[in-house]
């Protein structure tokens, strides 16, 4: 996978945050010590654990960080310009960054012709999740912001019908964001207590 794409696009929008790649192998370290065989009847010695200081794993998919008021025009850039030809955008999904106060949209991008792929990222605030729809785009986009709209709650400013696509319309809260607490619908508290009330018309209820 190559990552002359991500740095295509650092080139054209310097604004933007490439994702760290991964490290290279580093072929001056000493070879690891093999640990010694325990002897018959031991318990088996504990895996060995990353160090503390370690640094996390680097991103595998190229891609960058884009800021939010250019999403648009580095969007349509990324699908048309000859330079990238990222016409299929394979999913939208978000993570709640729930520490950080945030949510980063993510967008996954393909191109058929270079069978290379791009990541994009934009962060937006948990108290204002808004950001633009890119189904003017890419029109596959529509399903995966509506998904994102109904599980996390962001909202895609000129989305063409924003409404929920897996929770009922009535449902409350966003069942995918790290505090959420499930609250019974109004619907299902109703027809709980109509329940309740036909079993006990029918003598079934509670017996002494």
């Amino acid at each position: 996978m190559s990552w002359e794409l991500a740095e295509k696009l650092k080139a054209r929008f310097p604004e933007v945050e490439v994702f760290p790649r991964p490290e290279e192998p580093s072929h001056a370290q000493p070879e690891q010590q093999k640990p010694r065989e325990a002897a018959p009847g031991a318990p088996a010695a504990p895996a060995p654990r990353r160090p503390a200081h370690e640094a996390p794993p680097s991103y595998l998919v190229p891609g960058a960080v884009v800021p939010l008021d250019k999403l648009l025009e580095i969007a349509r850039v990324v699908a048309t310009d000859a330079e990238f030809e990222l016409a299929y955008l394979s999913f939208v999904t978000a993570v709640d960054r729930l520490d950080a106060g945030e949510f980063e949209i993510v967008y996954h991008c393909y191109s058929h012709p270079s069978l290379e792929e791009l990541m994009l990222k934009v962060r937006v605030p948990r108290d204002k999740p808004t950001v633009p729809s890119v189904t003017a785009i890419w029109d596959g986009a529509n399903w995966h912001e509506r998904e994102a709209y109904d599980l996390f709650g962001i909202i895609f400013e000129g989305h063409p019908n924003l409404r929920r696509i897996m929770m009922t319309d009535d449902w409350i809260g966003h069942p995918l964001r790290k505090d959420y607490v499930y609250q019974d619908p109004a619907w299902l508290v109703e027809l709980a207590k109509r329940r309740k009330d036909e079993i006990e018309g029918l003598g079934l209820g509670d017996r002494a």
